[in-house]
């Protein structure tokens, strides 16, 4: 399986965008970042911290 990047920024993003700009950034972020610790209590994710966000 091919690595991909994308940043959180860009999932913020297009969540808000296909949300219809109706649920708050901040409220994404958090739920992105729930998400992430899930995942990687299951060893399915890998990810690398970055100061970009």
């Amino acid at each position: 399986m091919e690595d991909i990047t994308i940043s959180v920024e860009e999932m913020i993003n297009f969540i808000f965008k296909r949300c219809g700009e109706s649920v708050n950034k901040d409220t994404i972020a958090m739920i992105l970042d729930i998400q992430e610790e899930f995942l990687d209590s299951y060893g399915l994710v890998d990810i690398d911290e970055d100061d970009m966000y």
